[in-house]
């Protein structure tokens, strides 16, 4: 779908200084005009928030340094694969939330990974943003997750069914409706990625950095991975996020501490290494996602992705926190599946709808990952965390400035600031 206005004009409002004069603030990629008066601070990791690229395209966008038309044709790109989700008004006023969504088996990559029959949502991430946009808080959602699912896109409703299924039931749409229905929380925004995609962003950015506790080779990804750390990109990076034979337990929960630990590492990369300062790096990494990522049509304007970038400008690595939904693999009444923790989910959901902080336990990293360093395989040890690193802590609550966190025991995850390392399976 495309803007009413047409896609130029849409541009012209983010380009033209006269329109947006507090959007652009020169080739140093920065946003000013933020509603908190917290300063400039490099939007760089706000951009890969999502773990998809969305907010790449918005740097191409702000930049005075690249042409009108590299705008135009990223942006293009992304309202032409637009697809409609929900029915609530979209806004990124107050808080709001943004579903990131990673499909095996997408119908533009044919079967090139072998073919499963139909698209499944294998990889579903909540990104759940503040209020007062100063911490956001992402939920990954396990695969093989048991829910209700309820009507949607003219399929019937279905109970205990594995997440993943629901976008075989209806596309997109229905895998917002999935975690809605869920989690009690509006969803506006939505974008898919697909294998192809994550290989050619990877590419783009130029590898992200991971490490393993000992050697991993797992034939059904084709995962080989010395102990220590990598910079993994194309189709090695894809296959360490796919990996779950060679990491933790084999399950879908340790594949979650991987794509938590990528994500991290991806957002330290970007603030610290300046990615998105360099124009045609930017360029190429913008271009690549709006030809592999489908984003909601509320979200493929290029004016919400700068108001989502400029949302994100106060918040630090340390205040955004990955979280798991949390779930259990041992029920026998649904071998192989992850059964909900109903108490723990509940208090987890109503701590993220109401902005109040929480920490995790230390330790709490998951199934799949460590913060101890690598056995061997590195040129130099991996530097200990920084104290405010080692325990993953949402920030503050604005309504309550001098809050203690509260510990949200039996939650794994961890902090973009925090460094992890996937553990090898029998490691």
């Amino acid at each position: 779908m495309t803007d009413p206005d047409g896609p130029q004009s849409a541009f012209d409002d983010v380009l033209d200084p006269r329109r947006r004069p507090s959007v652009v603030s020169g080739p140093g990629f920065r946003v000013s005009g933020a509603r908190h008066g917290r300063g400039r601070r490099d939007l760089g990791i706000s951009r890969l928030v999502s773990g998809v690229g969305i907010a790449a395209a918005v740097a191409v966008m702000s930049a005075t340094s690249l042409s009108a038309y590299a705008a135009y044709d990223v942006g293009h790109g992304f309202q032409q694969r637009a697809v409609d989700v929900g029915s609530g008004a979209a806004s990124t006023e107050g808080a709001f939330n943004v579903l990131a969504i990673g499909a095996d088996n997408d119908p533009s990559q044919g079967t090139a990974y072998g073919d499963r029959g139909a698209t499944l949502n294998d990889s579903n991430v909540l990104l759940h943003v503040s209020a007062d946009h100063t911490h956001a808080v992402a939920i990954s959602f396990p695969r093989d997750l048991v829910l209700d699912q309820p009507a949607c896109s003219g399929a019937p409703a279905v109970q205990d069914t594995p997440l993943n299924q629901a976008y075989g039931r209806g596309g997109m749409d229905c895998v917002v409706s999935t975690i809605e229905h869920a989690t009690g929380m509006d969803v506006p925004y939505a974008a898919q990625v697909s294998f192809a995609g994550v290989i050619r962003m990877s590419d783009a950015v130029g590898g992200v950095p991971v490490c393993v506790t000992d050697a991993v080779d797992d034939p059904y990804t084709g995962l080989q991975l010395a102990a220590g750390e990598h910079t993994v990109s194309g189709k090695t990076a894809l296959a360490f996020l796919r990996d779950r034979h060679g990491v933790g337990d084999g399950s879908d929960l340790s594949r979650i501490s991987s794509l938590q630990q990528f994500l991290s590492s991806l957002l330290r990369k970007v603030k610290h290494e300046g990615t998105l300062g360099d124009p045609a790096k930017l360029y190429g990494l913008a271009k690549a996602a709006s030809q592999n990522i489908t984003l909601s049509t509320s979200l493929a304007k290029p004016s919400t992705m700068v108001d989502i970038a400029r949302a994100f400008e106060g918040i630090d690595l340390g205040d955004i926190t990955f979280v798991q939904y949390p779930g259990s693999v041992d029920d026998p009444a649904f071998p192989g599946k992850v059964v909900p923790d109903r108490a723990t989910a509940d208090r987890l959901i109503r701590a993220v709808r109401a902005d109040r902080p929480f920490s995790l336990d230390a330790g709490a990293t998951g199934r799949g990952a460590t913060e101890e360093a690598p056995a061997v395989g590195t040129d130099a040890p991996a530097a200990a965390p920084a104290p405010s690193e080692r325990t993953a802590t949402a920030p503050r609550a604005p309504s309550t400035p001098s809050a203690t966190p509260r510990e949200m025991s039996g939650v794994t995850g961890q902090t973009a600031a925090q460094k992890t390392c996937a553990v090898a399976a029998g490691g």
